[in-house]
């Protein structure tokens, strides 16, 4: 079995179909998503209806939850604030209803997903730093937790204390030992490599790796201006920042 653990699509078609493509040629047998399927870019619609179509397990990602709230998104920069609003206008209240109703953390096959942190999911708080994670290990009661929403691809490991690891090559899990494993972004990277990122537990070997796909760039800038959304949006996704 070969889980391929994807995170903050946010509406980025091109990312979305080059990953799923990556884990057909490699094997892949189950597919995990942990939100953020909407927002910033310029195909919420076609990504949903993508992800839907899995049939896989899902969490709520923060922007999942603007979209299809009623109220008005707070908190949020220009840019982002933005690709909520495209988002709400491009989605009908069925796709929204369907967004509302998605868990924030669940079990899978003996490993934990959630989109932020497990100690206080819906404040939508980030985990960057091993001080961060240690506060999410205290509410991780499985060896192996999945997490997304900061873009940057991650992994710490708590042994006694809480210290990141080295995630250039696979990562075989120590049965002594508990991992979070942030997948980084789909749609979206901030760390200064613009390919999309995504990560694949393969639970027969007990191992993590982390993939980066390329993907067509140009063409989802192209949809992005075309749709009158910042450039600064577009920008962004080549800068990887």
């Amino acid at each position: 079995m070969k889980f391929g653990v994807f995170s903050d699509i946010h509406s980025n078609f091109e990312a979305l179909t080059a990953v799923l493509d990556d884990m057909t040629r490699i094997g892949v047998t189950h597919p995990v998503c942990l939100g953020d399927i909407v927002g910033y870019n310029a195909n919420p619609k076609e990504c949903l209806k993508v992800v839907r179509e899995l049939g896989c397990p899902i969490v709520k990602g923060n922007h999942d939850e603007m979209v299809s709230a009623t109220s008005e998104a707070k908190n949020y920069n220009a840019m982002a604030g933005e690709g909520i609003a495209f988002s709400r206008e491009a989605l009908n209240e069925e796709e929204k209803s369907f967004l509302r109703k998605i868990p924030m953390k669940r079990r899978v096959q003996g490993y934990t997903i959630v989109h932020s942190s497990l100690d206080d999911p819906e404040n939508w708080n980030y985990i960057s730093s091993a001080l961060e994670a240690g506060n999410s290990f205290i509410y991780q009661f499985t060896q192996l937790c999945f997490i997304g929403h900061t873009h940057v691809a991650q992994i710490f490991l708590k042994e006694g204390d809480v210290r990141e690891l080295n995630h250039d090559r696979p990562v075989e899990l120590a049965k002594s030992s508990r991992y979070l494993v942030n997948v980084g972004s789909v749609g979206q990277p901030r760390d200064h490599n613009w390919k999309s990122s995504y990560v694949v537990f393969d639970i027969n070997k007990n191992t993590i790796e982390f993939r980066r796909v390329p993907y067509d760039l140009e063409k989802t800038q192209k949809k992005i201006i075309d749709a009158g959304l910042p450039h600064e949006i577009a920008e962004r996704l080549q800068h990887a920042v």
